[in-house]
């Protein structure tokens, strides 16, 4: 391993230590998957928000979806034993559920576009 490889080995290694000793003081159950769901939700409504996929569109701001994400933690079940992808769709489908990602469709009649709830599970 040349020295740049091995000084960006040492770099990653300190922040992933940093990163656990913030992890493991959060004061919730399973703070991992607290911090890996979040991300992808986050995620998720980024790239929405963004227009990265144009059939769907946002319908709260990122807090709102933080303090439902929140309140819901108990009930919601995310769980990484399934592994990352069946987290990412489990995600997805709470985000549809709730309203927070709605499908965009265009309406025949007057060719304007109308948000509605998507019901694809």
């Amino acid at each position: 391993m040349d020295l740049q490889e091995k000084i960006r080995m040492q770099d990653v290694y300190q922040d992933i230590e940093y990163i656990i000793s913030k992890i493991t003081v959060l004061p919730v159950g399973q703070p991992l998957v607290w911090v890996y769901v979040w991300d992808v939700a986050r995620d998720l409504h980024k790239s929405i928000q963004e227009g990265q996929e144009e059939e769907y569109c946002v319908s709260m701001d990122i807090e709102e979806v933080w303090e439902l994400f929140w309140t819901q933690a108990d009930k919601n079940g995310f769980t990484l034993e399934y592994g990352t992808e069946d987290l990412y769709d489990a995600v997805r489908d709470w985000m549809i559920d709730e309203s927070i990602i709605e499908l965009v469709e265009e309406d025949e009649d007057a060719g304007d576009t109308e948000l509605h709830q998507s019901t694809t599970e």
